[in-house]
């Protein structure tokens, strides 16, 4: 079994849920939108930041797609025309300290578990 950092400390006695949807600045999880604006408010650009992080997400799927187009196959056996199944894949990517992205790993079959509703309006 695969464990996230969330899984892990979400049972430890300092760990801060955020119960406010509406409020992205609480607790230990943040939303995209949050990270994005903090960065550009301390000198980043999100802007290049995303470019840079989905330019890693195509190389990864470029790298992967025969394998995905070979599961969807086995999926599909009998029908070549109608696209009737999807999959959705996470990427886990850390920043370094220039905010250099770092693709640390893709989910094959990543979570959807909301434990407040701030994961509720995020996920």
């Amino acid at each position: 079994m695969h464990l996230t950092n969330y899984a892990i400390n979400k049972n430890s006695e300092n760990f801060i849920f955020n119960s406010d949807a509406e409020k992205a600045d609480v607790g230990h999880k943040r939303s995209l939108t949050f990270v994005w604006k903090y960065i550009d408010q301390h000198g980043g650009n999100s802007a290049v930041l995303q470019e840079k992080i989905r330019d890693s997400i195509v190389k990864t799927l470029c790298a992967v797609q025969p394998q995905l187009a070979d599961s969807y196959r086995s999926c599909q056996r009998n029908d070549n025309k109608n696209n009737m199944c999807f999959e959705i894949l996470g990427f886990d990517v850390l920043l370094d300290h220039k905010l250099k992205p770092w693709l640390l790993e893709v989910n094959h079959s990543p979570s959807f578990t909301t434990d407040t509703p701030f994961d509720e309006r995020v996920k």
